[in-house]
């Protein structure tokens, strides 16, 4: 007696089907993983007290972007290198183009034109420039310098105002302000730590991929 045996299926569509699964599970826990490592430098960020706006120049995107992969990769970037470099690293900041003190400013300094909601300072020149008069300075403590202008007080109690003839007929005699303190260097706390976050979802992402697949 013969006995035949056979199974009847399409081997190809299974092993496609079981590949599309395995890409698609891929994918997902590539884009969980990557979102929730953006989150956690966000708030590195936020947590430093540096601020939302700062938190936000990260970004990030998983590849291919349209189309499942059984290699996905996940790029996270900022688009403030620089800042967040020197903020991860402890960065010595120096003055440049020969100049010995780098302007630190202080909260009388007034905020420079530009976008509606921007806390940017004005520079040394845009101040002599808003008071029409020249910085003055006096030597501070541990190498430091101090620089002044003379203005009076504003009526609402925010900020200062040049010291013009009318203002000076109400009786608001201009007094010294301090706008900046001029140092030779800052040395920047190292208050962000990359590599722990990239590490940590790394690591993660064996764990978010056998759930995406249902084997938990």
């Amino acid at each position: 007696m013969k006995i035949n045996a056979g199974i009847d299926f399409d081997m190809k569509s299974l092993m496609d089907g079981i590949e599309g699964d395995l890409a698609e599970a891929a994918s997902r826990a590539m884009r969980d993983t990557t979102y929730k490592a953006l989150l956690e430098l966000r708030e590195q960020v936020t947590g430093a007290g540096m601020g939302q706006r700062l938190a936000n120049t990260w970004r990030d995107r998983v590849f291919p972007e349209k189309r499942r992969s059984m290699t996905p990769s996940g790029y996270i970037w900022s688009n403030a290198p620089d800042i967040i470099d020197a903020f991860s690293r402890g960065a010595q900041i120096v003055p440049l183009a020969g100049r010995r003190f780098l302007a630190i400013p202080t909260k009388n300094v007034p905020s420079a034109r530009g976008r509606r909601g921007s806390s940017s300072k004005m520079t040394p020149a845009q101040v002599e420039n808003a008071f029409n008069q020249d910085l003055f300075f006096k030597r501070g403590r541990a190498g430091r310098v101090l620089a002044f202008i003379n203005a009076v007080g504003a009526r609402n109690g925010r900020g200062f105002r040049i010291a013009t003839k009318g203002r000076r007929a109400q009786g608001r005699d201009p007094k010294p302000v301090l706008m900046f303190v001029m140092v030779p260097s800052v040395r920047l706390p190292r208050v962000l730590d990359l590599d722990v976050v990239a590490q940590r979802w790394a690591a993660n992402f064996e764990a978010r991929f056998t759930e995406q697949l249902g084997m938990k």
